[in-house]
C-alpha cells in the first residue's frame, strides 16, 4: 500500500505543471531612503504602475500645489507617481509629483534585488538627476 501511495505521489508530481516563481516586482510598499514615508506601488488598469503615499512621518497638506483647490488635501493617500512602465527590467517613462515644491519631474526605477529599489528623479534628461535607494517594507 505504501508503495502504491508513493508511486501515485511521484507520478502526480511529474505530471503536474510546474509553477515558476514570479520575478521580483515593484508592486508593494517601499520605504523612502530616509524612512520619512512609504510609497505603495500597484499596477494600474492600463498596465503601468502608480505609487501612492501610504504613510508619512508627518501627515502634511499639499500646500505647494499649483491648484489652489488641492492645497488643503492630505498627502497621505495621494498618488505621487504614475505612468511607470516595465521595459527590459526597468520601470521607465514615469512622473513624480514633488509636494515640497509643487512641481512634476520624470522618474525611472530599477530593482536592485528583491528588497532594494533604485529610484531616479530628473528634470529633462536622466543624466541630470538624483538616485535614491529605497527598501521594501515588510
Amino acid at each position: 500500500m505504501k508503495k502504491l501511495v508513493l508511486s501515485l505521489a511521484v507520478a502526480l508530481a511529474t505530471v503536474a505543471p510546474k509553477v515558476a516563481a514570479d520575478p521580483p516586482s515593484i508592486v508593494g510598499e517601499w520605504w523612502t531612503e530616509k524612512h520619512e514615508g512609504r510609497i505603495a506601488f500597484l499596477q494600474a488598469k492600463d498596465g503601468t504602475y502608480v505609487g501612492k503615499l501610504a504613510w508619512a512621518q508627518e501627515n502634511k497638506k499639499d500646500t505647494n500645489n499649483k491648484d489652489p483647490k488641492l492645497r488643503e488635501r492630505s498627502l497621505v493617500g495621494t498618488i505621487l507617481m504614475w505612468n511607470l512602465r516595465l521595459d527590459s527590467g526597468r520601470y521607465v517613462d514615469g512622473y513624480v509629483y514633488n509636494p515640497e515644491d509643487g512641481r512634476t519631474y520624470r522618474i525611472e526605477a530599477k530593482l536592485a534585488g528583491p528588497d532594494a529599489l533604485d529610484m531616479r528623479g530628473y528634470l529633462g534628461i536622466s543624466l541630470f538627476g538624483q538616485t535614491q535607494r529605497w527598501t521594501r517594507f515588510r
